[in-house]
């Protein structure tokens, strides 16, 4: 667990009081940090030194306006910008989502398909695991891979398993000594 990711995140948490608070801030983290990881523009602004953090601070806010963000979680990602920890962010959100589960007694279901899965199937995954990891709840999201060539990828954690035809393709190539 990297260790300054987690004690931002743990600090988040404990200032988020309510588990509808704990959640927004889980969305704003999510977004921000896919906006992070997703516009080379985005962080080439943020972390450019001649850009004085008041004018970053306003863009963040602006762009967390619509999300209703609190004045606590927008003080937080400001401390970010101070502290010049925003390039953490993708590891502050991923921290943040494994302690907000665990206080909620939950888990987060990553299922990986070639095509996207009905909403029953999502149910019914969402029901094995649950039971099995005897959770209150379970959240799952369903990532598309083309590549994968069918059946499903199950990624809860540091868990991984792989019923894909590519994977099970992998695993008999390598089987028989083939990279």
């Amino acid at each position: 667990m990297p260790v300054i990711g987690s004690r931002y995140a743990e600090a988040l948490l404990h200032l988020t009081r309510s588990p509808e608070a704990a959640e927004k801030a889980g969305t704003i983290l999510k977004n921000l940090s896919a906006l992070w990881e997703g516009s080379e523009e985005f962080r080439r602004f943020m972390l450019n030194p001649v850009v004085p953090d008041r004018v970053k601070k306003e863009t963040v806010r602006l762009i967390v306006k619509d999300a209703d963000a609190d004045a606590t979680c927008l003080d937080f990602i400001f401390l970010l910008i101070d502290k010049e920890r925003l390039p953490l962010i993708t590891e502050i959100r991923g921290e943040y989502e494994a302690l907000k589960n665990e206080r909620a007694n939950a888990i987060e279901i990553e299922v990986f398909s070639s095509e996207a899965l009905e909403r029953r199937q999502l149910d019914l995954i969402e029901d094995k695991y649950r039971a099995k990891y005897s959770v209150a709840r379970a959240v799952v999201n369903n990532r598309v891979e083309p590549s994968l060539m069918g059946g499903v990828k199950i990624v809860i954690g540091d868990t991984v398993i792989d019923g894909t035809l590519s994977g099970r393709l992998n695993e008999l190539l390598a089987y028989c000594g083939r990279p």
